[in-house]
């Protein structure tokens, strides 16, 4: 029986307020001002994964990793590791059974789940706020509970501000997050309900499309728990999907696999892995991830979201590393337990024109025999945890919040308490037409081009002056930008209907529109798109170092005119133009990691070895550049030590004697590193 069933009431009214959370907090920085297309961004280029043994449904929809643009966002990538002592600005909605938590300037991320009578939180609760090199826009954060959507690769909204505020409604207060995605042009919104006196909480997702065009869209939402022995995570299955590395592979899987290992414990994985749940005929979808005594954190949902899956990064050096990496060492361990919409997280779901999509989830702690919840058979363990989810979350009463809840999100908001970007704004001007009943985008914010060719449907002289810093490629402002354009163009035009052109593939196009965009007025921003369509690297390291030349060239474009020139080989350019950085471009870490490679290159290893010194912050999830630079680092030494090359054998010995340390292990499979 689950204890949460039977205590006592305590007659608390849900109430939502502010308070401020003090915690160690690594600098975030702004976004980019250089707009980053489909060969540029952080998420790596990967061809479609394989598919073994996928029906149809799992297969519908599928999309290629790293080959979507994430214009118009602009990416994080000024973030450190300086964890200086600071405050965290949270609502805190509470009840005397849950305190939940929610980062409104961090994507709406619920940060804290705690449940007062087990004095126990029930989501990984992040003890520090440190950015990494893991999302579409580079920064994320672990920990929490995170809203993904509208776009794959975490949401473009995982470091960023978003519209919240308060709706009184007869049961008590609901907490909405919400704001407009760019790309999919359609709006989301999560709307948080603990109801008086109750230790569950409900939340109500809600996508709009006011568009008379249909769209792909995307959801997962994403649950952090804190990583115990002996944990294991069940949801109902029959078989599993598997996304297997280092093949880029989706493949089903027997589940548990007798020929391997039992995967619904993660602490049995080496590697990270993503493990889908598949069970299509079950009566009803959760995913519970419980410890030792058979007591966690439990998810479900209404039928609209299919899938479920666990996330690991696994035993290996690499995986743990990448943990405490993301959090401190000894308060680190998680794992992920997710929902989504699709069955896979290679698949997007369509998002009818004018049209709606809406589903409630329920969170919970829920207590299981350890007994069954261990049991060999995972079936026991399965029919039973779905036993206790069933009395936990009765199937009638989710429904019934769920009908509520669908009626409370079109309500406005009766207090704000945030707001997000001004685009969902702009875009009711630009269209004439609401994004979403109840949901309102007005916000103060300092005008630019893009309100002056809502408002006048031209650029004023104001306008045409600054370099832009903030871009837009979707089809209905390529439209207006095509209409205010005057007869001969301006600069401002030309460089961003080039910059839309350029998002689409149009290279000639492009190239002819920066061209007479830098002719009217070389813009380092003109200059650099040059470069990027130049046709041989001769033109292009021309047209980057004009671009660096002109005034106002930001720091993280000498970043890319570095990772050009060594790309292209051309280091004896690359050496004067990183020693002739000012102090602010010269610390950037990938100039500090282009220094290494230039060292490594010349066989400078005294260089090399301080360099890789320095604990990185911005190395990408599967990036292997610090493992290659450890072991040129090895190859060297062991070159002057015995004034000859080294042979395989020789070098596996000095690999084996000099591990690499684990503030360069990035690997996300067990065992990479090797000669």
């Amino acid at each position: 029986m689950n204890d949460h069933q039977t205590m006592p009431a305590t007659g608390a009214t849900t109430r939502i307020e502010t308070i401020r959370a003090a915690l160690p907090m690594s600098r975030l920085g702004a976004p980019s001002s250089l707009p980053r297309f489909r060969w540029q961004q952080p998420m790596p280029d990967r061809d479609t994964p394989l598919a073994r043994g996928l029906t149809a449904e799992e297969s519908a929809l599928g999309f290629d990793w790293g080959k979507d643009s994430i214009l118009p966002y602009g990416v994080y990538a000024e973030y450190d590791r300086s964890q200086q002592p600071g405050e965290m600005p949270l609502v805190r909605l509470t009840n005397g059974r849950l305190e939940i938590d929610i980062a409104l300037q961090y994507g709406g991320r619920l940060m804290r789940m705690y449940d007062l009578r087990l004095k126990r939180d029930l989501v990984f609760h992040n003890p520090v706020f440190q950015p990494a090199n893991l999302a579409a826009l580079n920064a994320w954060f672990s920990g929490g509970i995170e809203w993904n959507g509208l776009i794959p690769g975490h949401t473009p909204f995982t470091c960023a501000p978003v519209f919240a505020g308060v709706i009184k409604t007869e049961r008590g207060p609901v907490l909405r997050i919400y704001e407009f995605d760019r790309i999919t042009e359609a709006t989301w919104q999560i709307d948080l309900f603990l109801p008086n006196d109750d230790d569950r909480l409900f939340v109500h997702g809600r996508i709009v499309n006011a568009a008379a065009t249909a769209k792909r869209a995307y959801w997962w939402t994403n649950i952090a728990v804190a990583m115990s022995d002996g944990m294991r995570v069940i949801a109902p299955a029959d078989y599993a999907i598997e996304h297997v590395l280092p093949g880029n592979e989706l493949a089903r899987f027997p589940f548990p696999d007798p020929q391997r290992f039992d995967g619904s414990y993660p602490g049995n994985w080496r590697s990270a892995t993503s493990v889908f749940y598949r069970k299509p005929d079950a009566p009803r979808l959760f995913i519970a991830a419980l410890d030792r005594d058979g007591i966690g954190l439990a998810q479900t949902a209404t039928p609209e979201m299919r899938g479920r899956k666990m996330f690991y990064f696994g035993e290996a050096s690499g995986g743990q590393h990448w943990m405490e990496f993301l959090a401190r060492p000894g308060d680190a361990r998680y794992i992920e337990i997710q929902s989504g919409i699709t069955p896979t997280q290679n698949q997007r779901f369509e998002l009818a024109a004018e049209s709606e999509v809406h589903w409630t989830e329920a969170y919970g702690a829920l207590s299981v025999d350890a007994a069954k919840v261990h049991a060999v058979d995972y079936a026991t363990a399965e029919r039973s945890t779905a036993e206790a989810v069933d009395q936990r979350f009765p199937a009638g009463e989710l429904a019934e919040i769920d009908h509520w809840l669908k009626a409370v999100s079109r309500r406005p908001l009766d207090r704000r308490l945030s707001v997000g970007a001004p685009w969902g704004r702009r875009q009711e001007r630009l269209t004439g037409q609401v994004l979403a009943a109840g949901l309102d985008f007005a916000v103060e914010h300092a005008k630019d081009c893009w309100d002056d060719l809502v408002r006048n449907g031209a650029f004023t002289d104001a306008s045409l002056d600054p370099v832009p810093t903030s871009f837009a490629v979707s089809d209905v402002w390529v439209d207006a930008l095509e209409q205010s354009r005057p007869e001969n163009g301006t600069w401002l035009h030309d460089l961003l209907l080039g910059i839309a052109a350029l998002d689409r593939a149009e290279m000639a196009k492009a190239r002819d529109l920066f061209a007479r965009s830098a002719t009217s007025r070389p813009t380092w921003l003109a200059l650099r798109q040059l470069a990027l369509v130049a046709e041989t690297g001769d033109l292009k390291e021309d047209a980057y170092l004009r671009a660096w030349a002109a005034a106002d060239a930001p720091d993280e474009l000498a970043v890319e005119i570095a990772q050009f020139l060594l790309a292209e080989g051309r280091l004896e350019t690359l050496t004067a133009f990183v020693a002739g950085l000012p102090e602010a471009a010269a610390a950037q870490e990938r100039i500090l990691l282009a220094k290494a490679s230039i060292a490594a290159r010349r066989g400078d290893m005294d260089e090399l070895e301080r360099l890789l010194a320095t604990e990185f912050a911005t190395i990408r999830e599967g990036e292997m550049l610090t493992v290659s630079l450890w072991t040129a680092l090895q190859q060297g030494r062991l070159q002057a030590e015995l004034g000859r090359q080294a042979d395989r054998g020789e070098l596996a010995e000095r690999m084996r004697r000099n591990p690499l340390p684990q503030h360069l292990d990035f690997q996300m499979l067990a065992n990479e590193v090797g000669v």
